[in-house]
């Protein structure tokens, strides 16, 4: 490759004239002048596909105008609601979303976004509990190398050493157990019989942890950390339930990223044919158009809530905002006249159909994931199934790239983070807006081949 087009490919973003008062900016030199169904344009004229989807968060298309007018037509009526008084845009939204949860998950409390979701999530089991007669029961089992969110609660859910080192002193030290992996499945064991032995590391946490004194597990339905996207069969996730039920622990489902459609169906603990008992959701729920999130609890732990046995202790400013109920109500009605959730499912079938051509590649080690989830698991060696060393600025070589060729990526979060213990390789996501269609599919795959070709090549990986 040559230094002028090296030259001419997108690079980090100065800190100068205006973005110098934005705190800890660290974006790629794309200026955004907007967006239309899975595509930005910067204010250039040039256009990129929206291959992951931002964060894995925006699952209806890009500018919609009937999300315009929902949101419009909110904005004319009322725009906040006083406390004493009756929010009818959020009852008649929680209404709604209750159509289409699973049968037992009935009743939502609205906040947000993500973290606050998870957060409220491990609140509102406390308090069951508390209702319930066991006050002792207060600790939550998460995993290691999950994510469930920014804030310090939600941080130390996450079994990230990277929080610790940082916020160690601050943050809960929650129990952690390793989720389902393909990866360490032993030889000539079944995924089945595989998925049997790992649900059984939450039975010994609980036993070491004491029954009394767990109120959840928290995991997300995905995987996490270096097997992001990976799907567990449903026997694990089916002992997982029978676990949680013998020693009375709520199985908290964190549905932030896969909930709305993300994997062809509303919500991914559907392939496994279990229901949590509390569900976190969040991005795709207005498809990003305005800040929401939910917590939807099943009627078991409603009912103390619901008898006025208990009041739940929580509360946000924005909860259930007009503006986000307006939205939230129209992005199901989308989902459901465009057909969505199947078009995921369809979409997602022939996504994946590129599975053997992407494995061709030297530098990609795994592919998984389902619906329009896709995980490329990215190394440097597939030998050695690691990545690049940090200072080789690899991931940002590629974004620069990838750029250049049309796509905008989220990764570049990951590199510099990884720990070399992992020895592994890093989640590259392709999970682009759920009204993506075929032609468009071709033409992202076409894009993220040429990309991957010159990376290699640029990378030394052969």
């Amino acid at each position: 490759m040559t230094v002028e087009t090296k030259m001419n490919r997108p690079g980090p973003l100065k800190a100068e004239g205006s973005w110098s008062n934005v705190f800890s900016y660290h974006t790629m030199d794309i200026e955004v002048a907007k967006s239309e169904g899975i595509y930005f344009y910067d204010v250039n004229g040039n256009k990129y596909i929206d291959a992951s989807g931002g964060p894995m968060a925006f699952t209806l298309p890009h500018g919609d105008k009937r999300m315009k007018e929902a949101i419009s037509k909110q904005m004319e009526n009322f725009t906040h609601v006083h406390p004493t008084l009756s929010n009818k845009p959020q009852a008649d939204y929680c209404s709604k979303l209750a159509e289409v949860t699973p049968k037992n998950l009935n009743t939502s409390y609205l906040v947000c976004g993500g973290s606050e979701a998870v957060e409220t999530a491990i609140k509102a089991a406390r308090q069951y509990h508390l209702a319930s007669g066991n006050p002792s029961k207060h600790k939550v089992i998460s995993n290691y190398g999950s994510y469930h969110g920014m804030t310090l609660a939600t941080q130390g859910l996450s079994g990230n050493p990277g929080y610790q080192r940082h916020f160690g002193e601050m943050l809960t030290k929650w129990p952690h157990i390793h989720q389902y992996s393909d990866h360490d499945k032993p030889d000539g064991m079944s995924r089945e019989e595989w998925g049997l032995k790992c649900a059984e590391r939450l039975e010994k946490m609980i036993y070491f942890e004491g029954p009394k004194t767990v109120s959840a597990y928290i995991a997300t339905p995905q995987g996490c950390g270096s097997d992001y996207a990976a799907v567990a069969p449903k026997e694990y996730w089916q002992r997982i339930r029978e676990i949680c039920d013998r020693y009375d622990v709520l199985l908290i489902a964190d549905e932030v990223v896969t909930g709305f459609g993300r994997t062809g169906k509303w919500f991914a603990m559907e392939h496994f044919d279990v229901e949590a008992d509390i569900m976190t959701v969040a991005k795709g729920i207005t498809g990003c158009y305005v800040p929401m999130g939910a917590v939807v609890v099943s009627d078991r732990v409603n009912e103390p809530f619901k008898s006025g046995a208990a009041y739940f202790v929580h509360g946000f400013t924005n909860g259930g905002h007009p503006l986000g109920c307006a939205a939230a109500t129209k992005a199901l009605e989308i989902y459901q006249e465009d057909n969505l959730i199947d078009n995921s499912n369809k979409m997602g079938n022939y996504l994946h159909s590129f599975k053997e051509e992407l494995l061709d590649r030297p530098c990609i080690k795994d592919v998984r994931g389902w619906g329009l989830m896709m995980c490329l698991e990215v190394v440097a060696s597939k030998e050695s199934g690691e990545y690049f060393e940090s200072s080789k600025g690899a991931e940002g070589v590629f974004q620069s790239i990838a750029l250049k060729n049309g796509l905008a990526f989220y990764s570049t979060l990951y590199g510099a983070r990884r720990e070399p213990i992992f020895k592994r390789g890093l989640p590259l996501m392709i999970s682009p807006p759920i009204s993506i269609n075929k032609n468009q599919i071709d033409d992202l795959m076409h894009r993220l081949y040429e990309s991957l070709d010159e990376w290699q090549e640029e990378m030394g990986v052969c």
